[in-house]
């Protein structure tokens, strides 16, 4: 079974600029929770079709005064999905790295943001953490209160290096170990730092 992009956009302006255009991916036939019960009812169907892969894409579905475009995801990465574990995904969204779970995909919280674009994500199997990487890391522990990644903010919430200065370009999520992550950066060079510090190790 195929996840499901959902692209819904509305004909008319509404009052909140944001939920003009959204996107959201359905997991296992799962209603995402940015959708009403009334667009769910309208796309369910054809995002079951979808999703077992026989069909690229649908476009200009009709629903209550909106439209939806859905996509079969053959490939994950070509519609941002960097990472996933048993209940959580992480996706980019221009700049932004966010967490979403997967039974509604609602999201959880903006887990970074990385000038250039987030590169490649990891998500913990025991879910206590995730990184994401690009110009930089960011380890953002999943726990509560879940705070919105901000530039410059002392908090427990995340750990980031690389990030200023010396930035260090990264690619590649290589490996993740209980005392390691190795990264590749631009190019065939590659980095090594400490899984809790974040402090650069020898490789």
């Amino acid at each position: 079974m195929y996840k499901v992009l959902i692209k819904k956009r509305y004909k008319e302006k509404i009052d909140d600029p944001c939920e003009m255009f959204r996107v959201v991916v359905s997991f296992d036939l799962a209603k995402p929770a940015y959708l009403t019960d009334e667009e769910w009812d309208c796309i369910s169907g054809l995002v079951k079709e979808l999703s077992t892969g026989e069909k690229p894409f649908l476009k200009d579905i009709e629903g209550p005064n909106c439209l939806f475009d859905l996509i079969c995801l053959y490939n994950d990465r070509d519609w941002g999905i960097l990472a996933e574990s048993e209940h959580l995904y992480i996706m980019k969204d221009y700049e932004d790295a966010s967490i979403y779970r997967k039974s509604d995909s609602k999201k959880v919280a903006c887990v970074g943001h990385f000038y250039g674009d987030p590169e490649d994500a990891y998500i913990d199997p025991a879910e206590k953490f995730c990184i994401t990487i690009g110009c930089g890391i960011i380890k953002y522990y999943l726990t509560e209160p879940f705070e919105i990644y901000m530039y410059d903010r002392n908090t427990t919430q995340w750990v980031e290096t690389g990030r200023e200065g010396d930035i260090e370009w990264c690619d590649k999520i290589e490996e993740v170990t209980d005392s390691y992550v190795i990264v590749s950066l631009e190019g065939e060079e590659k980095r090594k730092f400490d899984i809790n510090s974040l402090e650069k190790i020898p490789i």
